[in-house]
């Protein structure tokens, strides 16, 4: 038996072969290539000067200064000193409400301190003999001001020259879309910005 099918063997392979040979070649189907994307440039927004004040809908806001320290005297009377290769940042800023009608006070993540393009966001501070912005929160009414002071570490290798001081009225973080008519910075929010240094 085996023996009658190895005979076939060398005759079922030719017909294997051939079967093959006359199989239709595949077909290739060309897929197009992908359209290239457009390059989303960062524009940065040309920043007011310290003392500067800009108007975003009921709000007046102005960064009155900026200052930095190496260490600091708390409210209840003790020394804070930044950690290592960090130095802090105090920001004084000031908010009118421009309008007829109470307006909430932007929340302290609304603001952030931009070094060589990394953003730093507000930390504890209350700082003995200054108004903190971290306790203010709530509402201003028609008229109202307040002034305060923002916390905020950055590298000691800063200068107030190299660090820009920004307001993000309905964002907490910086955006990195083009800028559009609309806002002055942003593409999606708008984006205020100060240079720290007088």
């Amino acid at each position: 038996m085996m023996r009658k099918i190895l005979r076939f063997l060398p005759a079922l392979m030719l017909v294997a072969v051939l079967a093959g040979a006359c199989a239709p070649a595949p077909r290739l189907v060309s897929t197009p290539s992908p359209v290239p994307s457009a390059i989303v440039v960062w524009v940065a927004p040309t920043p007011a000067r310290s003392g500067a004040q800009i108007n975003w809908q009921e709000l007046q806001v102005r960064m009155q200064q900026a200052s930095l320290s190496n260490s600091f005297v708390t409210e209840y009377g003790t020394q804070r000193e930044p950690s290592a290769s960090q130095q802090f940042v105090w920001v004084q800023v000031r908010i009118e409400n421009r309008s007829g009608r109470a307006s909430n006070l932007p929340a302290p993540e609304h603001f952030s301190v931009l070094y060589a393009a990394v953003e730093y966001k507000p930390v504890y501070g209350h700082r003995q003999g200054y108004a903190d912005y971290t306790n203010l929160g709530g509402s201003l009414f028609p008229g109202q001001s307040v002034e305060a002071w923002l916390r905020f570490d950055v590298p000691a290798s800063a200068g107030l020259k190299d660090l820009w001081f920004i307001f993000l009225p309905e964002s907490a973080q910086v955006g990195v879309l083009p800028s559009s008519a609309t806002y002055p910075w942003g593409g999606e929010h708008p984006i205020f910005a100060w240079v720290c240094e007088k």
